[in-house]
């Protein structure tokens, strides 16, 4: 078991000095000290819940309702923090999903899991 986790510590180090890695933990502290993001991802969050709030109580989504919902989106996506978040996070998640299917087919390399 200590092999194991050593060498998962490795994996992770790796992974961390990866540029992929990097770049997700620039994005993330990015993001994270941009308050106009963090404002617009609040925004978005408390609209979502009360629309999430609406259905559970089987109440009507009002047109005004989507409407804000869609202009919230809209801001997130314009906000260049939360842009660069999620291209450079989907990059990252394509990276850490290799790993995964690596890890789950240990006697497969890339070019037979290709075929």
């Amino acid at each position: 078991m200590d092999e194991i986790l050593k060498l998962a510590r490795q994996l992770g180090k790796l992974i961390a000095e990866h540029p992929r890695g990097k770049a997700f933990r620039q994005a993330q502290a990015t993001l994270t000290e941009d308050k106009s993001a963090q404002k617009l991802l609040s925004e978005y969050n408390e609209q979502v819940q009360r629309m999430q709030a609406k259905e559970a109580q089987q109440q009507p989504i009002e047109p005004e309702d989507k409407r804000k919902l869609s202009e919230a989106q809209q801001q997130l996506a314009a906000n260049e923090s939360i842009a660069g978040f999620v291209k450079v996070q989907a990059d990252y998640v394509e990276i850490m999903q290799q790993v995964s299917t690596a890890m789950e087919n240990p006697g497969v390399d890339r070019a037979q899991s290709a075929l």
